[in-house]
Parts: C-alpha cells; sequence; structure tokens
C-alpha cells in the first residue's frame, strides 16, 4: 500500500478506528455488547447480519448518534470521550442508510456541507474548500448535478451525494451504512469500486453490507452482527460459510467461488422456514454434474430427509447437497468411487423408503452409483434413458436393465418422480 491524499494519516495499517469492550443501543436499550473491533488504515471491513442486529448502532455510535453504555471507542488511538464533536466530524466521514434533502438547494451546496468541520466560525469556504468539493463530486460522477436542488433528486443521486459530501470532508475513516441500497448496477460498481481505491490510499473504511456478494468482493474482513454480539472480523472466506448462512440468516445457500472475481459467492436455496413441518421419509438420490440439485430441493422443501450417493468434492451437486445438510460420500475432485464411499453409499440407500437414479452420465468412476441403487431392494425411480448416458462399458444398461426387471418405474423427469413418491407415501407431495 502507498501513502494517499486523505485524511492526515499515512499508509502504515495503523488502526484508525477500534471497539474495545463496546456496548451499543438507544435509549435504555443494549443492542449490541462486548464490541471488539479494529479497522487499520487502508482496509475495508464490511459488517453483515440480520436486519435489526446492530449493523447500523454500531456505525453510529461512533457520530454519537447511538449510545455507548460502556466500553470504549477509538479514533486514531483517542478515546471519543477526548474528540470534540467538532473534530470527530473532521475525522469521520459518513454516508447514511436514509439520505433526506429537507431543503431545496443546490448539489454543490450540499456536498460543501461537508467542509464545514474544517472551517472556523463565521468562515465562508475558501478555494481549498472547493477543491475539495470539486474533487469529491467528480469522483463520485456527480459534477453534473451540482446546480440542481437536492430536493428533486432520486434517492440513487442522493445517495451519490452523501457519498461526495463524505469524500468533501476529507476523512481519514469512513463510515458506509448499505452505501448501495438505491443505485443502479453501473453506480453500485462505481461507489464500491472508489471505495475500494480510498481504503487502497489508506483510509479507513467501515461498511455495512446486505449483499453479501458485494461484501466478499469488496471487504477485507469481515463481522458477523447477531444476537446481541459482534464476531471476530476474518477474511470473506471464513465468514461466509453454510453455517453461518443458516445459524445467522436462518438460509440454506450454496457456497462458493465466483469464476471471474474470485471473491465468494453466495447463491441461497431456501429458507428454514419454508421446509415442511412434516417428516415424509426418506429419498436416496444418485446424481452428479448438477442434474439431482433440482430434485435434492424440492424433496427438502416437502419435508424428505435426503441422502445420496458418492459426489465429487465441487460438484454442483455436491455444493448443494451441503447447503441442504443432505449426507452423501464425498470423494476428492474427478476421483472415482472407492470401495469406502461405496459401502457409505450402501448404507445410506439401506436407510431410505426409496431411491431415485437422475439422468446423470455414467462412467467407470461413479456407476458403483447405480449398482448400489438398483441392489438394495427398495422403490427406485429412474429418471429419463439410459441411452446415450452408459460411459462404462455397458455396465450401467445391465444394471438398468435389471432395475426395470424388477419393477422399477421409468419417468421422464422430476414432477414424475415427485408423483411417484406421492403414490409411495399415500399423501401429496
Amino acid at each position: 500500500m502507498a501513502s494517499g491524499e486523505w485524511g492526515a494519516v499515512e499508509v502504515t495499517g495503523a488502526t484508525l478506528l477500534r471497539y474495545r469492550a463496546a456496548a451499543v443501543g438507544y435509549g435504555s436499550e443494549n443492542v449490541v455488547r462486548q464490541a471488539e473491533l479494529s479497522v487499520h488504515a487502508g482496509e475495508v471491513v464490511g459488517l453483515i447480519g440480520p436486519n435489526g442486529a446492530g449493523k447500523s448502532t454500531l456505525l453510529r455510535a461512533v457520530t454519537g448518534d447511538s449510545v455507548l453504555f460502556s466500553g470504549s471507542i477509538e479514533l486514531g488511538g483517542r478515546s471519543l470521550s477526548t474528540i470534540s464533536t467538532l473534530e470527530r466530524a473532521a475525522l469521520v466521514g459518513v454516508v447514511p442508510q436514509q439520505v433526506i434533502a429537507e431543503f431545496s438547494f443546490p448539489a454543490r451546496e450540499f456536498v460543501e456541507m461537508g467542509r464545514h468541520p474544517h472551517l472556523p466560525r463565521f468562515s465562508r469556504p475558501g478555494p481549498a474548500d472547493a477543491a475539495a468539493v470539486e474533487r469529491a463530486m467528480a469522483l463520485t460522477d456527480t459534477t453534473h448535478l451540482a446546480e440542481k436542488p437536492v430536493d428533486a433528486l432520486s434517492g440513487g443521486d442522493l445517495q451519490r451525494l452523501a457519498f461526495a459530501q463524505a469524500l468533501a470532508t476529507e476523512p481519514s475513516v469512513l463510515l458506509l451504512d448499505e452505501p448501495v441500497s438505491h443505485l443502479d448496477l453501473n453506480h453500485r460498481m462505481q461507489v464500491l469500486d472508489l471505495t475500494r481505491q480510498l481504503a487502497d490510499e489508506g483510509m479507513a473504511v467501515l461498511a455495512v453490507f446486505h449483499d453479501l456478494d458485494l461484501a466478499a468482493r469488496y471487504a477485507d474482513r469481515i463481522a458477523v452482527v447477531a444476537g446481541g454480539a459482534l464476531s471476530a472480523a476474518e477474511p470473506p472466506i471464513r465468514i461466509i460459510t453454510t453455517d453461518t448462512l443458516r445459524t445467522v440468516f436462518g438460509v440454506r445457500a450454496v457456497v462458493g467461488t465466483d469464476p471471474v472475481t474470485g471473491s465468494v459467492s453466495v447463491t441461497p436455496v431456501l429458507r428454514d422456514g419454508a421446509v415442511a413441518v412434516r417428516d415424509r421419509g426418506r429419498v436416496h438420490v444418485v446424481g452428479g454434474s448438477g442434474v439431482a440439485a433440482p430434485l435434492m430441493r424440492r424433496l427438502v422443501l416437502a419435508g424428505w430427509t435426503v441422502s445420496a450417493g458418492a459426489l465429487n468434492a465441487g460438484d454442483a451437486d455436491a455444493m448443494l447437497a451441503d447447503a441442504l445438510g443432505v449426507e452423501y460420500p464425498r470423494i476428492p475432485p474427478f476421483a472415482p468411487m472407492d470401495s469406502a464411499s461405496a459401502i457409505h453409499a450402501a448404507q445410506l440407500a439401506d436407510k431410505a423408503s426409496a431411491i431415485v437414479v437422475c439422468e446423470v452420465p455414467f462412467g467407470h468412476g461413479n456407476v458403483d452409483n447405480l449398482l448400489v441403487a438398483v441392489r438394495a431392494g427398495r422403490p427406485l425411480v429412474l429418471v429419463g434413458d439410459i441411452a446415450g448416458r452408459d460411459f462404462a462399458g455397458g455396465a450401467a444398461q445391465s444394471y438398468w436393465t435389471e432395475a426395470l426387471a424388477a419393477g422399477a418405474r421409468q419417468v421422464a423427469d422430476t414432477d414424475e418422480v415427485l408423483d411417484a413418491l406421492a403414490q409411495w407415501d399415500n399423501a401429496v407431495v
């Protein structure tokens, strides 16, 4: 990292914002307790968590808009209690969650308000202040709005002007409370790319995110606010996990890596509250290459306990199975089934009320999944036709024929699978 133009602190990794056992809230209500967090020069720290958990409350405690009940908050190593309101406003730039334009005055004057902490009492802005305002508006692509009345602007334009106002302050610390909630895709990227640039130039940024993909892409570290507590801030890959999403948000999700950005990517699958309460029994699913994912999701939603045949780590079906809590034998990427995974698959199939074989291609590496399904002695549903999917030297075709001769039901698609299971379950899925 190199030394930047913003604020008075050189980029040395110094701790510019610190919460020490901080308890914060409103009135007499303690919202977050014993918060411990450090934000360093040159980094973006993201806060994630459910609505109402206290993310905004933590930010507002820095500006004095929420109550610090106990512990301490420090700016540049100094306790807030020793820093005047005016000095605090000069050190910290804030982009609030909601920007309200109460008066009709030009956008440039709105941004210029960010210079007030630097002006002596009764003084007017000078050339240096004007330069800071122009630079902030240029960086946020709001120069063309300069003469427009703020009360006539869209929510997105107001949000970008609030960002410009915060930058006009030339702060050392930047607090962002859902800074892109009203922005289109283009301006969302612009604001967050700029945030990343400012951090790289030496600013310390603490930002609230609701979009977990954006948090993972732009934050160096992420902390979770939930249940009145603040977790340790860790790299996104350690924080955004299937366990965290289910525990904190009540959502089952596939967590992977975005192939373009290389950052953590989240695909929500279902809410825990959407899963049927009734336990219909167990279904064992033979899949792979992503062909079983839609069926597994629908089965879990309908109240079935699902297991699966052996799956390679990184396979789309394996990732969904992890998100849904589906038990399956995990084998390394591209590796064939071994005796241990075949035994495990057989044990899972033996516990099932029914077995479904999806339209997965079979080769020598996975044909044992089909063999296990055929020999398990359970009601069996075969999806599609084996023609064109046997790459195991005829073994898959042989097992398929054996299954049909033993009474397996062949269906065309997932809907027919559910119909077959409903008949066996004597219920409607």
